[in-house]
């Protein structure tokens, strides 16, 4: 027996994780369902999901959903639209998140996984154990098949996580003993050595800020990550503040914990942010959104004096207590001095411990490959140089290693895993802020357009009655200057251009729009040695 595995999305990039494990009768299981971060922010795009409607040929029969971060959870509305009636397989942490997400219809079957309930789908059986990460419900997978065995530990430590949650060790071990094939393993800090500081370490840091402040204190965090929501709020309550969380995502990872049995939090400790003017300035903890620098997040509202009733004043502590994502660090640096010309002091992970990522350094990586044993190991969650690190060292620990990148499949037949040489990829949605609706290639090559050259919009209003005649065009540039000589000048010939168009008596406004598109773009061209983007309006009054 055979069987097929496609990353989709995770491989040779952080972001949109998605494995694709496909039986050789045809039917297979999605396992994640991620977006990822965009290149094309300047141009509106929030983020890009994987194109799941190109599986519709493929046979899911499960989505599994390992935990609830965007990178593998966030496209779950697009993957339930894709594959109607497939099941959603997750932890009940992980469920209680997923049945709020936006867009998700309320007639999807949810399954809980955990303990002993396992998934028959796809001619494997599914099972899963809890592990350490920075979101609660997190679990490693192990699907077992006439192929053999696979298992997926995509984002986990084996250290304890800030809300106490644990890896067992002795479970990946008895999973060694009874065989694992391919081993799909987070390659994220395979570059790092280890161990890093242990979450007691960075609460005892965070609480040591928070009581030497003289004033407010600002906590940035993941929206999604409540044991560091804990840390900020018993540290506040520590030396008698108020803790007020600033975001839509912090409000909702409450909810999901207050579902879930709450954080061990004493009544009235976190208040919402309408309460900000009736409290002292000094007595404040604000706990905000927006630790990669998002726009519209809490930290970019605290930033730019957008919080109602609350404005950074010195003597505030900004604690950025988390990890920067590559290709964020110019955004971030960018808040970041805006809060210091307000006299805030900002203080990072670099230099204080106060974050510790939720991702195995090499020490860890190395106990986990001794617990499970792998056949072949193929590094995932990670860019081409953690793939490369972590397959090096899977090699000298005696194991296969495999690296591939998104959509190149690999065949697992008998124990062994090769690529098959058949590429898979499935292209990506491009998700634009605001709606969240799907921008389609031609407007995302306007924009780009618009951005690189400017936009000259021409003007011209028409009557309908026959004696009604036209009136004069007119020219405004955005984006692109136009010298007041040059825009009369393209004035007149648009107007010489509409003249002979209307000689004949007869008016059609596409007519003329038509003509005055191709002399406008040829005047431009030929007066500003450029060629920006161009709109013609003909407006019938």
């Amino acid at each position: 027996m055979a069987a097929r595995l496609v990353p989709l999305g995770g491989v040779g990039e952080f972001g949109a994780n998605a494995l694709l494990v496909e039986h050789e009768n045809g039917e297979a299981i999605l396992v994640d369902v991620g977006v990822a971060f965009s290149d094309l922010e300047p141009f509106g795009v929030a983020y890009e999901v994987p194109d799941f409607d190109a599986l519709r040929h493929v046979s899911i029969q499960a989505l599994l959903v390992t935990h609830g971060h965007d990178d593998h959870a966030r496209g779950l509305e697009d993957a339930v639209q894709a594959f109607p009636g497939v099941p959603v397989a997750a932890s009940r942490a992980t469920l209680a998140r997923l049945r709020r997400a936006e867009g998700v219809p309320g007639e999807v079957q949810w399954l809980e996984l955990g303990g002993d309930r396992q998934l028959p789908a796809a001619g494997f059986r599914v099972e899963v154990a809890p592990v350490s990460h920075s979101i609660p419900g997190t679990v490693v997978s192990r699907l077992r098949g006439e192929s053999g065995t696979l298992v997926v530990a995509s984002d986990f430590r084996l250290a304890p996580s800030a809300l106490g949650e644990t890896t067992p060790l002795d479970t990946l071990r008895g999973w060694g003993d009874a065989g694992v094939d391919v081993l799909l393993l987070d390659a994220t800090n395979a570059l790092v050595p280890g161990p890093l500081v242990p979450e007691a370490t960075v609460a005892a840091a965070i609480e040591e800020e928070v009581a030497h402040a003289r004033g407010a204190v600002v906590g940035v965090t993941f929206a999604s990550h409540a044991g560091r929501f804990r840390q900020l709020a018993r540290a506040a309550l520590a030396c008698g503040r108020t803790v007020v969380p600033v975001g839509r995502g912090l409000e909702e990872t409450l909810a999901v914990q207050a579902e879930l049995g709450g954080l061990d939090l004493p009544p009235g400790a976190v208040r919402p942010p309408r309460a900000l003017t009736r409290l002292p300035h000094e007595q404040l903890l604000l706990v905000a959104t927006g630790s990669q620098g998002e726009p519209g997040s809490g930290l970019a509202r605290v930033a730019g004096d957008a919080v109602p009733g609350f404005r950074l004043a010195p003597g505030d502590v900004v604690l950025h207590c988390a990890r920067v994502i590559p290709g964020n660090e110019r955004r971030l640096a960018d808040l970041f001095d805006h809060c210091a010309r307000r006299g805030a002091r900002v203080i990072t992970a670099e230099e204080r411990p106060i974050h510790v990522s939720g991702h195995p350094p090499r020490d860890e990586l190395e106990c986990v490959l001794r617990a499970l044993r792998p056949r072949v190991v193929v590094p995932v969650h990670g860019r081409r140089r953690q793939l490369e690190a972590l397959a090096e060292l899977a090699r000298g620990a005696g194991f296969g290693a495999q690296v591939v990148e998104n959509g190149a499949e690999l065949l697992w037949r008998g124990g062994t895993v090769a690529p098959s040489g058949v590429h898979r990829g499935i292209g990506r949605l491009l998700v634009g802020e605001g709606d969240g609706a799907v921008l389609d290639p031609v407007t995302l090559r306007q924009r780009r357009s618009v951005a690189a050259g400017g936009l000259v919009v021409a003007t011209l209003a028409v009557g309908t009655a026959a004696s009604a005649g036209v009136g004069r065009p007119r020219v405004q540039g955005f984006g692109v200057e136009v010298p007041p000589e040059v825009r009369r000048a393209v004035e007149r010939e648009l107007a010489e251009a509409v003249q002979h168009s209307v000689g004949t008596g007869t008016i059609d406004a596409e007519a003329l729009r038509s003509t005055m598109s191709r002399r406008l773009r040829r005047e431009l061209r030929r007066r500003l040695g450029r060629r920006p983007s161009t709109l013609v309006v003909v407006s019938e009054c």
